[in-house]
């Protein structure tokens, strides 16, 4: 079912509660895994003046042209396809505009956590990744795997979780009991919250015995059991670019999508030098 952020219906004629909707009112369809860039939509949306009717779909397939077509029958003036995975299908016919969102170089923040952890002296970074099948996985996967090629170091075989923390914890109680493992990069901080939860009750400490990178920083990642380093996503700019670019087509000019948002490497205690 939606989620209508555009308050309860008025006592207006259908037809005029329509116009006003499509003045509005824009649609996002979503999935689970994109919590983090919605927030940053619905901030950007606000300063745009845009109500946001949010449909969230278990992936791609018959779900999307679904959420279509009800975003259809309430009247948006447009569509945010928010998530990647549902991006990289071909786009339904809507009648009216749809873009997929802007997001930040997924590949180059994965790099630049990487190469942190082999500039700090390892030799090797292990990496639990996302869904073999998702494109944000498979390019963090990418700058994982370029940093360690262009420092010549050992490739460890990529360790799959599914986004979650309990996924996350399960590998971390396999990636525990690996030799000379010192270094993880996790594809996101759910998993790597997970990862930290296992690695503590296997008796081993971090940073002493292990550095962690996540990805997101989302909210929580500052209070984890050590903070935790992550690569921050500006999703703020990233939902502006993405709403400038719809808004542009909603008014009839023909705007690409094009570039992405800055991936930034937040160092926090994970990834430190241990003082004990």
């Amino acid at each position: 079912m939606p989620v209508d952020d555009a308050g309860p219906e008025s006592a207006e004629s259908p037809l005029r509660a329509r116009a006003v909707a499509r003045r509005g009112t824009l649609g996002v369809i979503t999935t689970r895994s994109a919590g983090p860039a919605l927030h940053g939509l619905r901030a950007a949306a606000r300063e745009h003046g845009y109500a946001l009717s949010v449909f969230s779909v278990p992936g791609r397939g018959a779900a999307v042209p679904a959420a279509v077509a009800g975003l259809r029958l309430q009247g948006v003036a447009g569509i945010v396809l928010l998530d990647p995975h549902l991006a990289a299908e071909p786009a339904p016919v809507t009648g009216i505009p749809l873009v997929a969102a802007v997001s930040a170089d997924q590949r180059e923040g994965a790099r630049r956590a990487t190469e942190h952890l082999l500039d700090i002296g390892h030799t090797t970074v292990w990496h639990l990744g996302g869904p073999e099948n998702g494109p944000i996985a498979r390019a963090r996967e990418r700058g994982w795997r370029e940093a360690l090629e262009r420092y010549g170091a050992d490739v460890p075989p990529v360790i799959r979780g599914d986004w979650s923390a309990r996924s996350g914890y399960r590998a971390g109680q396999s990636l525990a009991v690996e030799s000379g493992l010192c270094a993880v990069f996790t594809a996101n901080d759910h998993m790597a919250l997970g990862l930290l939860a296992a690695f503590t009750e296997a008796g081993m400490r971090v940073p002493r015995d292990a550095h962690v990178v996540g990805f997101d920083d989302v909210p929580e990642a500052a209070y984890f059991a050590p903070p935790l380093t992550t690569v921050r996503q500006d999703f703020l700019a990233a939902g502006r670019q993405t709403l400038d670019v719809l808004t542009a087509r909603i008014n009839g000019v023909a705007a690409p999508v094009s570039g992405t948002v800055e991936a930034v490497l937040v160092v926090r205690e994970s990834s430190r030098p241990a003082r004990w």
